[in-house]
């Protein structure tokens, strides 16, 4: 973003917040703060950018961070808006998340759904949302992003130690339930998700030693990395991310290969996050592979009931990707051609 139009930006939420605040300066004060006490506020959230001191109980919750708004309905609020990432769920709610949506407290009235802003940079709009906690843990902000966002409400931005995009499931549920007072809650549904994902590992053995990763047919090959969620995904339920690859993210959630090293990604079980017929047009040698010769590759469509939940990774998401992803991993894994279900 050019100099000039980060001032204006800047300039606007400035104003639009000013108009906010004169409007709801008794927003929250009144009839939240024994409830605020009891929930152990104020609470700070270390993050990359410092740390951040949230007073009292949020109710208007921003998710500008992709998949956050999984933790925040699993938390039991409904956010008063979303981020764009892909798909076309109202209000970005997935059917995974429904029943956490139905059961959740909604401030913006029975029924209705969270507004869907089209990026992580739309400060004004978010301004106008009058949130009192914004979350982009799942985000690619940067200092000046995080900046503009502060003016707004406290903002919880990803941890320290993982690339952009790549901060684990648990560390994001956990981040935001304790933004929310709900530390304990989050926490037990950590460790109920994090125990599927063992007993998933040590019902199917067969995964065990097997190399796994997750790519696309982008510019090449675009390869997810060990931090990304699809990549930890795997690791999870008992596959070994492969050594040669881990070179190709070191500091990215991913990177592209050209086609002509697609011998690289010639492992165990290979997940495709496109048509198989993108894969043959993108990477004209492909056939030629063991892994594709031997048919463990799974090939996930856009029209495929896992494009978008192989992709969240999140503490909702994860039980149906249990469900519906596992199976097909169990067909590719064994080298059998005759058992693939893509």
């Amino acid at each position: 973003m050019k100099t000039s139009r980060l001032a204006a930006v800047a300039g606007a939420v400035a104003l639009t917040l000013s108009m906010a605040a004169c409007g709801s300066s008794d927003d929250g004060d009144t009839g939240s703060k024994g409830d605020s006490a009891a929930a152990g506020f104020p609470i700070t959230i270390e993050h990359k950018f410092g740390s951040t001191e949230i007073k009292s109980q949020p109710k208007r919750i921003v998710t500008v961070g992709l998949t956050d708004q999984d933790a925040v309905l699993a938390m039991g609020v409904v956010p008063v808006a979303t981020t764009n990432w892909f798909g076309d769920a109202p209000g970005r709610i997935f059917p995974w998340a429904d029943a956490a949506a139905k059961a959740a407290e909604n401030p913006l009235g029975e029924g209705k759904l969270p507004e869907v802003l089209n990026s992580e940079k739309e400060f004004e709009k978010v301004a106008a949302l009058k949130p009192d906690l914004i979350t982009a843990i799942y985000a690619g902000l940067t200092q000046k992003d995080y900046d503009l966002l502060s003016k707004i409400a406290p903002v919880v931005a990803a941890p320290k130690g993982y690339v952009d995009y790549g901060t684990p499931w648990q560390e994001a549920t956990t981040m935001i339930g304790t933004a929310m007072g709900e530390k304990e809650k989050a926490e037990k549904m950590v460790a109920d998700v994090e125990g599927q994902l063992a007993k998933t590992k040590a019902d199917h053995p067969e995964f065990a030693g097997k190399t796994a990763v997750t790519v696309s047919a982008y510019e090449g090959i675009f390869i997810y990395g060990p931090e990304d969620p699809r990549g930890r995904f795997l690791t999870d339920i008992g596959f070994t991310y492969p050594e040669n690859l881990k070179k190709f993210s070191k500091e990215n959630f991913g990177e592209s290969i050209s086609a002509e090293n697609a011998e690289e990604v010639d492992v165990d079980t290979l997940v495709w996050v496109n048509a198989a017929k993108a894969t043959y047009d993108m990477v004209p040698t492909y056939k030629n592979l063991r892994v594709s010769k031997e048919g463990r590759d799974v090939f996930i469509a856009e029209d495929d009931d896992l494009y978008i939940p192989s992709s969240f990774v999140t503490v909702l998401s994860i039980p149906y990707l249990i469900e519906k992803e596992v199976p097909r991993l169990v067909a590719a894994v064994d080298g059998d051609p005759s058992t693939l279900t893509n």
